[in-house]
């Protein structure tokens, strides 16, 4: 309905539908997207020389549509979404945070304005808004933490908090490898042992490289094991 109303009714429409449906109450950042949805919805061609151009609007219904059952066709798709999906991973994986937040959150703005044919469309969608919420959540405050200064130890824990934090955002398994090794070496270099202990346990239970792996057992730090001779010096 909010597509079908964004390429064919009003503006007005649009808004009134996602602040319903969504509860969406700044429509600055949708701008661009209802652009492209409009620009979508409509072709332009030329009949004849030196006569004004026409317009035609594509239906993805064409065959049984008819004169007043036409729908516009569809310029956004889910699959769409998940290549740009794959593309916010390598960002994260590269360390390029910043862009990525903003890409996840073109992913996240679009969804709303997707048409959705069954039952699996609709849970992958819904999946979609988890995983991007997560990253954005997640990315934050890791761009956050690192603009943080550690002159001092309150400092320092301060970092080491949002160090822990996101290691509870719902992250892929290559990404939560990184979280957590960047959250042990904080928490072993503050000489919080205990806590680093844990997340060494969540480190190793997700495999991570040979190397990664023997570097927390030098530490002594797998499945809890080193702690108290650790704590003893």
């Amino acid at each position: 309905a909010l597509f079908l109303a964004l390429c064919v009714t009003s503006l007005l429409s649009s808004l009134q539908l996602l602040h319903d449906q969504v509860g969406v109450v700044n429509f600055a950042p949708y701008k661009s997207l209802f652009l492209q949805a409009f620009a979508r919805g409509r072709s332009v061609y030329q009949a004849l020389p030196c006569l004004p151009a026409m317009y035609g609007y594509p239906q993805r219904n064409w065959k049984e549509a008819g004169l007043k059952n036409g729908v516009p066709a569809v310029g956004l798709k889910l699959g769409d979404l998940i290549q740009r999906l794959q593309l916010c991973y390598q960002l994260t994986t590269a360390g390029k945070f910043e862009e990525a937040v903003e890409r996840f959150r073109h992913i996240l703005l679009s969804i709303p304005l997707l048409v959705v044919d069954n039952k699996q469309e609709i849970a992958e969608a819904q999946q979609l808004i988890t995983i991007c919420r997560e990253y954005i959540l997640g990315l934050s405050m890791e761009i956050e933490r690192k603009r943080l200064p550690k002159d001092t130890l309150e400092q320092q824990k301060r970092i080491c908090e949002m160090a822990a934090y996101f290691t509870h955002c719902s992250l892929q398994p290559v990404h939560m490898i990184l979280v957590l090794r960047t959250a042990v070496n904080l928490f072993f270099k503050l000489k919080n042992f205990k806590t680093a202990a844990a997340f060494a346990g969540r480190l190793l239970e997700l495999g991570p490289k040979p190397d990664v792996g023997q570097q927390v057992t030098s530490w002594g730090l797998e499945g809890g094991g080193g702690v108290v001779q650790q704590l003893r010096h």
